[in-house]
């Protein structure tokens, strides 16, 4: 059975190639057109160096629906000033010619080394090339071309009955290094068959969004492209308009996103482990997912996981060293790799030897119930491990 992709949807469109933007040979420039697009949604870095490219696309965006994106790796084009605009302005107007439409329907990021600019003549000879058919569907090239550090591709399709209609979100991320928060150094591309309109689209992709890309962190450090664009094609006849079917559809989409998220989390930087922290019963959803990042962050955490250690106390560190957080320690539940070790804040007796069989696998579940509230959040993260050190100071 063929494995399906984000160009598997009736009505899109995409490739990539290796354009020399990277030393290694590898897919570094690649497309995904939508030519009848219904609606359009994106969300950016809160960076300060926010990229060329990005404001590009959110000028795009303000002016109406997004038909196209050009998507490279290998270079940033960030903290590039005025040139980078001039050649993010350039990108566009190349790609939209080949496209037969408007520059502003073209949405473009970068991902790489910051402070590069952008290899104008290599990009116009490679759109030369990726654009010459532009009705091409090989998502897999896709989703080669935007990985830098990652070691695996990281696409999803998955679909959900909305309203009596199959409905399906497909797309492909990168992401390995430089996670967190909000986003962080990752890129991610989504389609759907549904018909949605761009502000509801919009809507519907912040809140996916938050409870999944802003919510992976491998290192605590975030980036200056940061971006996550979805585009609805429209194809399934019945417009998603109800309050019902809104609400449909942003589960379906937060899910294709949160498994992305996992992906992301799973293949950080050095990563031998995934973690899933989950906190309940916060006082609110806001702190439930504060608290969950100050455990998905902490290197001491991190640490322990990689060396299967069940040294479940720097959870706890972690989980109560913000003030501003609401923590009760006599109510607190905290169940470690699986196993139960503290009840309403008393240690439950427990087998160290066993919890060290138990983080030995690839996946390790921390669950941590404050019961205050109803607050609730669940953040994905990796351990720390020599490889990240060796991937960073090797990076250039």
């Amino acid at each position: 059975m063929t494995r399906k992709t984000l160009s598997s949807l009736k009505g899109v469109f995409s490739s990539g190639i290796a354009a020399k933007i990277k030393a290694n040979g590898k897919n570094d420039l690649a497309f995904i057109f939508v030519p009848n697009a219904y609606g359009s949604a994106g969300v950016f870095t809160r960076s300060a160096f926010a990229a060329p490219p990005l404001t590009y696309t959110k000028q795009s965006m303000k002016r109406g629906t997004v038909k196209a994106l050009i998507v490279n790796s290998g270079c940033a084009n960030a903290a590039t000033g005025a040139a980078g605009m001039r050649d993010a302005k350039r990108t566009a107007q190349i790609a939209a010619k080949h496209l037969g439409i408007k520059p502003h329907e073209v949405a473009l990021a970068s991902t790489g080394i910051i402070g590069k600019p952008l290899p104008m003549d290599k990009m116009e000879a490679g759109l030369a090339t990726l654009l010459a058919n532009p009705k091409a569907r090989n998502g897999d090239a896709t989703a080669k071309a935007i990985m830098t550090t990652d070691l695996t591709q990281k696409e999803v399709y998955i679909s959900a009955t909305i309203n009596g209609q199959r409905i399906t979100v497909a797309g492909c991320a990168k992401g390995s290094g430089m996670i967190a928060p909000n986003m962080a150094t990752m890129l991610g591309f989504l389609v759907t068959d549904a018909k949605v309109d761009s502000k509801t689209l919009q809507t519907t992709l912040t809140s996916a969004v938050n409870n999944s890309f802003n919510m992976t962190s491998v290192d605590t450090d975030t980036s200056t492209n940061d971006t996550v664009l979805v585009f609805s094609t429209g194809e399934k006849g019945r417009k998603i308009s109800s309050a019902a079917d809104k609400k449909a559809f942003t589960a379906l989409l937060t899910l294709a996103c949160q498994n992305l998220a996992k992906q992301i989390a799973a293949d950080g930087e050095g990563a031998t482990k995934l973690i899933e922290v989950e906190v309940l019963g916060a006082r609110t959803e806001g702190e439930a997912r504060r608290v969950a990042m100050n455990v998905i962050n902490s290197p001491l955490v991190k640490t322990a996981i990689h060396g299967a250690d069940p040294n479940w106390g720097r959870v706890l560190a972690a989980a109560g060293k913000d003030p501003s957080l609401t923590v009760d320690p006599s109510r607190v539940d905290l169940t470690f790799a699986g196993a139960p070790v503290m009840r309403r804040g008393k240690i439950v007796t427990h087998d160290r030897n066993k919890i060290r069989k138990l983080m030995s696998v690839r996946d390790v579940p921390i669950q941590l119930n404050l019961n205050i509230g109803k607050g609730r959040a669940r953040a994905w993260g990796c351990d720390l491990t020599h490889g990240y050190v060796d991937i960073n100071v090797s990076y250039n």
